[in-house]
């Protein structure tokens, strides 16, 4: 990702919390916050230090104070958004303040507030732990630069500042964060802390953004410099579950059916017909929901956000649904995990469709299947199966085909390079194995995996099919790619 595109996109995640005031210059500052879907067109919610509004939820009970989130849209247009009911605030159950050292723990806080319809075009991030040595930047809002804004503008966004640093380590949920600051006045670190509070921290990971953390509290006395706590983003989880919070899977196929319509060039009208009919019938059938699938969005695969919450996810989903009902002809009842036949000259097996979404290079899938246990005895995945890998148009997984061949060359080397006991092998990959293969005997083992029955694609070869004018296109197109990714 480009550095200047990931300083835009966190940006519009920062949120300025503040008093609501009729007066503008009354509009005092609180701290900072990170905007994010909890569901989709639906309800969002702001992560920020407990400290922060901990000490207002009284106030609010008492209605003697209103907060204002003041967020940013991807118009760069402000929206203020009014909290008044203090039963919206959730506060992890463990924080604790350590008032003589001014330090937190468990700083969390949740503002539970509902989906604005400008929030329609946001993005979504992973929450990943911190580790040392990963540089993390935010933007907040600095009590410094808060008292340079003309307020009688009513544009609180003037003074949103840029934080920098490098996480140190992690210790019991806290991590330990050297920060730089990009202004040359001479401000106390305490001061700077005020208003930086709950500034989400983000990172570029290898599959896009990735928040780590939010702002606590200055660390160590003076003598530490630039020195700060930070609540690390594995307690977002804590919170959540305490208070039965959940993200939460559309309720409807519809809208992602008019989102892969405007996928299709739009000189290729009677296949953007096929589509939206096939989406209605899909709709209005209600016997399948997005819900039916929510165990595939819980998937240990890496993912730059949450399932429930992406487009690209869901998307792909609703592409394979009418590839699998209207060209495989499966009923609509058997799509959660659909088993397809196969071309006569293929054999005509029936081999299981499993639908992946995730980042991982397609290469790398089958090894991490392997040594976390989906091909067990237990586990999700098994021989005699095709792996339709969902991601972006930007990834190599979109368009990529690794046909039976090629997996058994991949399964093969894993075998060979593993390091693993052969009893060991054995259990992690017993899914693969026929009965009389079960034993301890390596070779067999490795046999086995250079013989397996797995394929995997991505999804962008199902628009090459969808794209076809007629069913009987589809059909034929689709037919001769099964061919080509079951070839020996």
């Amino acid at each position: 990702m480009e550095n200047s595109k990931f300083h835009k996109q966190i940006q519009q995640y920062a949120v300025r919390i503040g008093r609501n005031a009729e007066k503008d210059e009354d509009k005092e500052l609180y701290g900072s916050g990170t905007l994010f879907l909890i569901s989709k067109r639906k309800k969002v919610g702001v992560l920020t230090a407990a400290h922060i509004v901990y000490p207002l939820i009284e106030k609010m009970e008492k209605n003697e104070l209103k907060i204002c989130l003041t967020c940013k849209d991807k118009q760069d247009e402000l929206h203020n958004i009014i909290v008044n009911n203090p039963k919206c605030i959730y506060i992890h159950s463990q924080y604790k303040e350590n008032t003589e050292k001014k330090e937190y723990f468990n700083d969390l806080a949740l503002i539970d507030i509902r989906w604005e319809f400008w929030m329609d075009d946001m993005t979504g991030f992973s929450f990943n732990q911190g580790d040392s040595g990963i540089e993390i930047k935010g933007y907040g809002f600095p009590e410094s630069l808060d008292e340079e804004v003309d307020k009688s503008n009513a544009n609180l966004f003037s003074g949103i500042g840029l934080l920098e640093g490098l996480i140190e380590s992690m210790n019991v949920g806290r991590l330990a964060i050297k920060y730089k600051m990009n202004t040359e006045s001479d401000i106390e670190r305490d001061s700077i802390m005020r208003g930086y509070s709950g500034s989400g921290l983000f990172s570029i990971g290898k599959y896009g953004i990735c928040y780590r953390g939010l702002v606590s509290c200055s660390r160590g006395d003076k003598t530490a410099g630039y020195s700060m706590w930070a609540t690390d983003a594995g307690k977002i989880a804590e919170l959540m579950q305490e208070n039965d919070i959940e993200t939460e899977c559309p309720e409807s196929f519809k809208q992602y059916g008019k989102l892969v319509a405007d996928e299709f060039p739009e000189y290729k009208k009677k296949s953007i017909r096929n589509w939206n009919g096939e989406i209605q019938e899909l709709v209005q059938n209600q016997m399948i929901h997005p819900k039916d699938f929510e165990m595939q969005t819980k998937s240990t695969f890496s993912c730059v956000s949450d399932r429930k919450l992406c487009d690209e996810f869901w998307k792909g989903k609703v592409k394979e649904l009418v590839v699998m009902h209207e060209i495989q002809e499966i009923a609509y009842e058997n799509l959660i995990e659909p088993r397809m036949q196969l071309p006569q000259v293929c054999g005509g097996e029936d081999v299981t469709l499993k639908f992946l979404c995730t980042e991982y290079e397609a290469e790398y899938i089958l090894g991490k299947m392997i040594e976390d246990r989906e091909f067990a005895k237990n586990g999700e995945y098994h021989n005699n199966m095709i792996l339709l890998l969902n991601s972006q148009k930007s990834y190599d997984n979109y368009m990529t085909v690794i046909p039976r061949s090629d997996c058994r060359g991949i399964m093969g080397n894993i075998a060979e390079a593993t390091t693993y006991s052969e009893q060991q092998f054995c259990e992690m990959t017993e899914n693969i194995l026929d009965e009389d293969q079960k034993t301890t005997n390596f070779d067999i083992i490795k046999g086995a995996m250079e013989n397996c029955n797995i394929a995997a694609f991505g999804s962008g070869r199902l628009m090459d099919i969808l794209k076809k004018d007629t069913l009987e296109e589809m059909r034929e197109k689709w037919n001769k790619f099964l061919i080509e990714l079951w070839e020996e």
